[in-house]
């Protein structure tokens, strides 16, 4: 190769440099070092003399042209390599779930928007396969850490109140089909004697209407299972995290498909969606998929003559490429009601958090 580590008669003694000879081009040494001549050209620019820039190609008096270093050149090559790694799907174009690897803890925000009041709330939850049965469902415990409002811990009696309520469904185990859906709670019995103490340790701490509200609709959420797992259908990281994204696609990796999700407690918003995984990996070697659509209205608004509700649901799954478990989440959700409302759910597995950082 006619280039030098650290050519005397060169203007750019601390750069790698190629010797230009006579007859070269761009298009021929971009051949003969087996690197684009886009990069060289880009690589070249950024550090040379104004007068030394290369356009379409050399000018008739180059003499050298600034190379990257190796290092840069394999890093370079790696990544887009990496870049260009398809997306292995098993048979029948089926997005594989991988249940048995899921043992992880995310870092969990939700910012709801509800007219002019925003509000944030973060936590951290862990999610861990228990078992798998003969049928491929999939036993899962949930567990939540604490929860802090617009950056703070809530300090309130009423907060206090709640937690303390709240606190009875953890550990939650729950059940989930082999597309990776939440369909049921399995440790219902378990919950009801907690709650069975927890409500005298209630009683005698708490008193007057409010604490005999919170008992009152906790009893209610638990009078039998199918009660419980119909409270829980609003808990926003149980819907976004368990939806059922591990189905078979097209061979184009994409369908049409309806999402419900409960952009307000104890309500279903119905969302037609294009469902699709990115057929390449992101730069970040994960596997991408996404729900991307339109908020369907029930029609009970242009009954009496007024417009249609609008609304959007965007939600993106990011997958580890080798188990397919769930590493980031970005889900955002709207409806233009007449006091506009949206939430925004970001979920991120705590180890990729701290690879990031």
């Amino acid at each position: 190769m006619y280039y030098e580590d650290k050519p005397e008669e060169s203007p750019y003694g601390k750069f790698r440099t190629y010797k230009i000879k006579k007859g070269d081009t761009l298009a021929s040494v971009a051949r003969d070092l087996g690197v684009e001549a886009d990069e060289l050209r880009w690589y070249h620019n950024m550090y040379c003399e104004i007068q030394d820039l290369i356009e379409a190609d050399f000018k008739s008096y180059s003499q050298f042209l600034i190379l990257a270093p190796e290092k840069y050149i394999e890093e370079r090559k790696e990544k887009e390599e990496k870049k260009a790694q398809k997306v292995t799907l098993a048979s029948n174009h089926i997005l594989p779930f991988v249940a048995d690897r899921i043992n992880k803890d995310y870092k969990v925000q939700y910012t709801t928007v509800f007219g002019d009041q925003v509000d944030t709330i973060e936590m951290e939850v862990s999610v861990k396969w228990l078992a798998t049965d003969k049928n491929s469902f999939h036993l899962f415990e949930i567990n939540k850490g604490s929860i802090y409002v617009n950056n703070i811990i809530p300090d309130t009696i009423m907060d206090e109140l709640a937690a303390k309520t709240a606190a009875v469904l953890y550990p939650l185990k729950i059940v989930v089909d082999e597309s990776g859906k939440w369909v049921g709670i399995y440790n219902y019995d378990e919950i009801e004697n907690r709650w069975k103490e927890t409500k005298e340790e209630v009683l005698d701490y708490f008193e007057g209407e409010v604490a005999e509200n919170y008992i009152e609709h906790t009893e209610y959420a638990l009078e039998n299972s199918e009660a419980l797992f119909d409270s829980l259908a609003s808990d926003y990281f149980l819907r976004a995290f368990f939806n059922g994204i591990y189905v078979g696609y097209t061979s184009n990796y994409s369908f049409q498909n309806e999402v419900f999700f409960p952009l307000e407690k104890d309500e279903e918003s119905k969302f037609a969606v294009q469902q699709k995984i990115d057929s390449i990996l992101d730069e970040s070697n994960f596997v991408k998929v996404e729900q991307k659509g339109d908020y369907v209205d029930s029609g009970g608004e242009a009954s009496f003559g007024f417009d249609p509700w609008k609304g959007k649901i965007n939600t993106s799954y990011f997958l580890d490429e080798h188990s397919y478990c769930i590493e980031k989440i970005n889900l955002e959700c709207n409806i233009e009601y007449d006091e506009p409302i949206k939430v925004i759910i970001q979920i991120e597995s705590l180890k990729n958090e701290e690879t990031q950082n």
